[in-house]
Order: C-alpha cells, then structure tokens, then sequence
C-alpha cells in the first residue's frame, strides 16, 4: 500500500506540473509562440543558444521589414527625380536655343549698326543734294521708324526730301 501511495504520489505531481506548463502555453505572451515562453522560461543551458537564435530571427525579420520601407522610400523617389530630369532636359535644349537666338540677334545688329554708322557717315560728307535724299532713304530703311515717326521726319524736312 505504501508502495502504491508513493508511486501516486509522484503521478499526482507530473500531474500538476503538466498542468501548469499547460497554464503557461495559454498565457499570452509579448513576443513569439508558446514554445518561445517556454524556452524562456526554461534555465536549460541547451536551450539558451535557441532563445539566442530566436530573438535574432526577429530581430532581422524586422529589421528586413525596415529595410523594405527605405527600399521602397528611394526607388519612389529614383522614379521622381527621373521625371524631372525630362523637364529639365527639356529646359536645357530650350535655353540653348534661346542663346543662340540671342547670339544671332546680337550680331545681326552688331552689323546694322556698323552699316548705319557707315552710311551716317557717308551722309554727313556728301554735299549733293540727290545722294544725301538716298543715302537718308537707306538711313531710314535701316532705323525701321514707324509710320507717324517717318510722318515727323517727312514734315521736318524741306519738300522733296524723300520723295
């Protein structure tokens, strides 16, 4: 009877240990499954490097996660600065245009200038009266007047001046 009593006894007490692990699988827990909080709870040092393991395994799952948003953060902004590159390009071949434009216009009346200073001149040393009425012509061609300035010069000048 003892011997049954003893051996009772010890079944009574796997009983009660099976029930509480039981308890702690139920319990919720902050991080990881059920067998992680038993790990943990455990003082095994064979089960020390897997609890090792495991907090490394999510610590680089979040730390993938992270990675995924900076990742996904710098490809939208690639794709931003890719389509402004079009704009600016588009800008760039326009302004060079422009320049050239500007370059052009500046030497043409470089060269109207230099035409309407050499017949000004020509204009000053002449005596006859015919040249100087064509060479005022040119003069006029040249300054490009509009129609009521080259009515004031035509009303200045003595009839027959222009024509």
């Amino acid at each position: 009877s003892s011997g049954i009593n003893a051996e009772y006894g010890e079944r009574e007490a796997e009983i009660t240990e099976l029930k509480e692990r039981l308890e702690n699988k139920k319990r919720p827990c902050s991080r990881g499954d059920g067998a992680f909080n038993e790990l943990l709870s455990s003082s095994d040092d064979a089960t020390r490097p897997l609890i090792f393991y495991k907090q490394q395994h999510e610590y680089l799952l979040e730390e993938v996660g992270r990675m995924k948003g900076v990742r996904e953060t710098l490809e939208q902004s690639l794709r931003e600065k890719e389509r402004n590159e079009h704009v600016y390009v588009s800008e760039i071949a326009q302004l060079g245009q422009e320049n050239r434009r500007l370059a052009r216009n500046r030497s043409r009346e470089s060269a109207n200038m230099e035409y309407l200073k050499n017949v000004m001149v020509r204009y000053l040393i002449l005596a006859n009266g015919s040249e100087r009425r064509q060479v005022l012509s040119a003069i006029l061609t040249v300054l490009q007047l509009t129609a009521d300035e080259m009515q004031q010069v035509k009303h200045k000048l003595s009839p027959g001046w222009l024509g």
